[in-house]
C-alpha cells in the first residue's frame, strides 16, 4: 500500500469566478475556505487595492491558511509577453511581474507562477527571451525573499488549442527546466492534468519529459477536447462534465506516476508536497459543491493509498 501525505489547495479565482477583483466576494469566498479544514493553501491572483490584501493577509493568518500567488491571470488580461522576442514588450512584461512578486510577498505567499507567452513560430528564439525573463524574475524573488527564497513556478499550458503557449509541449519544457535548474535553486515547473489531453500528451509521455526533480507543483483539473462542445478548450470544467477527459482513474493515475517519480518525498517550500484543484463551476453551480465533487473524486482515486481527508 502506498503511503502520501500532501497539502491541498484551491485555485481561489477559478472555484470562484469573477470574485477575485470584487473586494467584497474575494474575501467571502475565502472565508468559506478557510473553515474547510480540508484545505491548506489557496492559490491567489494580483488583489483589487492595498487595503484588500491586507485584510486577505490577515485572514489567511488567522485561519493558519497557506498560500500561493499566480500571475498568469495579469498575463492573460493585460496581453503581456514574457517570452517575446522583442526587448520591449518583454520587458514591460517583467516589469509588470516584479510588481506583482512583490505582491507576492507581502501576501505571504511560498510559491509565484507565471506562463510563458503565445507561441509565434520561432521557437529557440523565444525560448532564449523568456529564459533572460525568468532569469530576471528567479533572481529579483530570491532577492526580496532572502530568507526562505520566493519559488517560481513555469506553468505547462497547450500548444494548439486555447492558450497556444510557447510553454507548451513537455519536451521544451523539460529542456526550460535543465537550463533553468542549473542557474536557480528557486525555479520549478508545474503540470496540470487538465492540460494533458490539450497537448495530446499521456501522464507518462509528460513526466518522463521533464528532469528529475523539476516539477514542484501540481493542479488536477478537467477539460474537454470535443471540439463543438461549448466547454471545448482549457475551461476547468467540474468532474463529471459530459464528455469531459478526467476523472477518478485519470487523477488515480496522475498520483501514482507521481509517487514513482519522488514527488510526494520532495522538499516543498510548504513542508508538505502540494496538490491543488483548479476547477470551475458552471453558471448555475455553486461553488462550493463543485469543490466537495472534486475532494469526493480524489477520495475515490486515494482508495488504494492511505486517505489524507479521511
Amino acid at each position: 500500500m502506498k503511503v502520501v501525505t500532501f497539502k491541498l489547495g484551491v485555485v481561489q479565482f477559478m472555484a470562484f469566478p469573477n470574485t477575485d477583483q470584487n473586494p467584497k466576494a474575494l474575501l467571502a469566498s475565502l472565508k468559506l475556505l478557510a473553515v474547510d479544514s480540508d484545505f491548506g493553501l489557496v492559490e491567489l491572483t494580483k488583489m483589487p487595492d492595498q487595503k484588500t490584501l491586507a485584510q486577505v493577509r490577515s485572514l489567511l493568518e488567522t485561519a493558519y491558511l497557506d498560500c500561493g500567488f499566480a500571475a498568469t491571470p495579469l498575463i492573460l488580461r493585460q496581453g503581456l509577453n514574457p517570452s517575446a522576442i522583442d526587448e520591449a514588450i518583454r520587458k514591460t512584461a517583467v516589469t509588470k511581474l516584479k510588481s506583482c512578486v512583490d505582491e507576492a510577498i507581502a501576501l505571504g505567499a511560498k510559491n509565484f507562477t507565471l506562463m510563458s507567452g503565445p507561441f509565434n513560430g520561432n521557437e529557440v528564439a523565444e525560448l532564449k527571451a523568456f529564459i533572460q525573463t525568468l532569469d530576471e524574475i528567479c533572481t529579483y524573488a530570491a532577492d526580496k525573499s532572502p530568507d526562505e527564497p520566493l519559488l517560481v513556478l513555469v506553468e505547462l499550458f497547450d500548444r494548439n488549442v486555447d492558450k497556444k503557449a510557447l510553454i507548451g509541449p513537455s519536451r521544451l519544457a523539460g529542456l526550460l527546466a535543465s537550463e533553468m535548474l542549473d542557474r536557480h535553486e528557486n525555479f520549478g515547473l508545474l503540470v496540470d492534468l487538465s492540460h494533458l489531453p490539450l497537448l495530446k500528451e499521456t501522464i507518462d509521455e509528460c513526466l518522463v519529459s521533464l528532469p528529475p526533480n523539476s516539477i514542484r507543483h501540481v493542479h488536477i483539473g478537467n477539460c474537454v477536447t470535443v471540439t463543438d462542445d461549448p466547454l471545448f478548450g482549457d475551461q476547468h470544467p467540474p468532474f463529471g462534465y459530459p464528455r469531459s477527459e478526467n476523472g477518478v482513474e485519470q487523477v488515480r493515475k496522475f498520483l501514482s506516476a507521481l509517487h514513482k517519480i519522488g514527488y510526494f518525498e520532495r522538499p516543498s517550500p510548504y513542508k508538505l508536497p502540494t496538490l491543488t484543484f483548479e476547477i470551475k463551476p458552471l453558471p448555475e453551480q455553486e461553488p462550493v459543491v463543485v469543490l466537495a465533487n472534486a475532494k469526493r473524486i480524489l477520495k475515490e482515486a486515494l482508495i488504494e493509498w492511505v486517505n489524507p481527508l479521511s
